[in-house]
């Protein structure tokens, strides 16, 4: 399994990049996972550059407030039960192209909230480790 996380804009904030850029390294010792800055582009463009990284293999899910919620030990489950690549995607603040979401195959949500792109790359990597952790039955997740 491989994680891909496809985001539209720069972090601007360190404090963001340096927390994000820890839990990937913490998921990398597990498994590959590789975050992509997407340049904020005109639509067409921009569908374009998403669909380049995405294969039929893939699971590709886009990160929606009006998306599925699900608990951290649900999330861990679902990671797992595919076996299969995950792609996910935090639009800009544009939102997601309709194509896009139609192309999705499961609309995630994080919260009811909106968040900044690079508030919700963090909530994301982190629930990510978090499920890493689940999974192998590490004390970080404390039931």
């Amino acid at each position: 399994m491989k994680i891909k996380i496809l985001v539209i804009g720069k972090f601007k904030e360190v404090p963001f990049k340096d927390k994000i850029n820890q839990y990937l390294k913490w998921i990398n010792s597990d498994y590959p996972i590789e975050l992509v800055i997407l340049k904020q582009r005109k639509e067409k463009e921009l569908i374009k550059v998403i669909l380049k990284h995405l294969s039929s293999k893939d699971i590709f899910i886009s990160l929606s407030e009006e998306g599925i919620q699900y608990n951290s030990v649900k999330f861990s489950k679902f990671i797992y039960a595919s076996n299969r690549n995950l792609v996910f995607f935090i639009a800009g603040p544009n939102g997601h192209p309709k194509i896009i979401k139609e192309k999705s195959d499961q609309i995630l949500s994080l919260s009811n909230f909106t968040f900044p792109h690079e508030m919700a790359t963090l909530i994301l990597t982190e629930q990510i480790f978090r499920a890493v952790s689940i999974q192998k039955g590490s004390k970080y997740h404390r039931i």
